[in-house]
């Protein structure tokens, strides 16, 4: 379980997390969402115990989280992580050696899928392998919580397909709580079970993807029928065009008639109309 109260983190005087409450409960695959610079990577950073928090309190199964946590119960891997440049299979090997839960067995079954070489030392590799490799390591160290940042970087379309599908395996033979923050938003929708949006700074959302699929919806139309429409319904955004105007909801839509469209989001547009900014002005 990760546990979060009003978590806040300042760089001098800006908040890159302000006043966070959130608790993840659950085992499953979580997708963390968010605009470049909207705090995604911090949030992560703070959980895993790489940085100390400005304010509040992150705890992972009842233990709280700080740099000086000896055993956090968290693998955490970023974007562009270095390792020792020794060859593959001996990276595989140490860090089976320094963790006596690693399941070794399925980070070798992952390499050879990956067509690895595992002699092939690791500044040898391209950007996608090297971080193929790191997230190899971090699902296979059997931690309680996993948190990936931007993994499916450097990964052409095969490789990610891949990866989801690892995803999805190493899930299965362990639950637990897997935190995965990507910018390839409909690729992994058909994995994960719940979605965390946020942007500057702060949670905007945090709720099942089966809620996205039956309450996002797009309504168009006249804008006195589009109005008479949402009226009492919950609008996350709203785009005119001529004389149509079209309201994104978060809500149960209403009915399609001779005068209105409506239509699902995907998760994408969900996301877009979520933290959208047009003119540098909140919609």
């Amino acid at each position: 379980m990760i546990e979060l109260k009003q978590v806040t983190k300042q760089y001098g005087q800006a908040a890159v997390l302000k006043n966070i409450t959130l608790s993840i409960d659950e085992p499953g695959i979580y997708c963390l969402l968010g605009r470049n610079g909207a705090g995604k990577t911090t949030l992560l950073k703070s959980i895993a115990g790489y940085q100390n928090i400005t304010d509040g309190t992150i705890k992972v199964d009842g233990k709280a989280i700080t740099t000086s946590t000896l055993d956090t119960g968290v693998s955490y891997i970023e974007n562009f992580a270095k390792h020792f440049n020794l060859p593959v299979q001996k990276l595989l090997r140490i860090a089976s050696e320094v963790n006596p839960s690693y399941d070794y067995d399925f980070a070798s079954e992952m390499m050879e899928r990956f067509e690895l070489d595992g002699k092939k030392k690791f500044n040898h590799l391209s950007l996608g392998m090297k971080t193929m490799v790191s997230t190899m390591i971090c699902l296979a160290s059997n931690k309680e919580v996993i948190l990936l940042d931007e993994p499916v970087l450097g990964f052409d379309a095969i490789m990610r397909v891949e990866f989801y599908d690892m995803l999805a395996e190493s899930f299965q033979k362990h639950p637990r709580i897997i935190i995965v923050s990507t910018h390839i938003i409909e690729e992994i929708a058909k994995t994960i079970q719940k979605l965390i949006i946020i942007d500057k700074g702060s949670v905007r959302f945090f709720d099942t993807l089966q809620s996205v699929e039956t309450k996002a919806f797009s309504i168009s139309g006249l804008q006195k029928d589009v109005e008479a429409a949402t009226q009492n319904l919950n609008i996350i955004g709203q785009d005119t065009v001529g004389g149509l105007v079209t309201s994104y909801i978060f809500d149960n839509p209403p009915k399609e008639t001779a005068f209105l469209e409506v239509h699902p989001l995907s998760l994408q547009d969900f996301f877009i109309q979520m933290v959208g900014y047009k003119g540098g002005i909140r919609r």
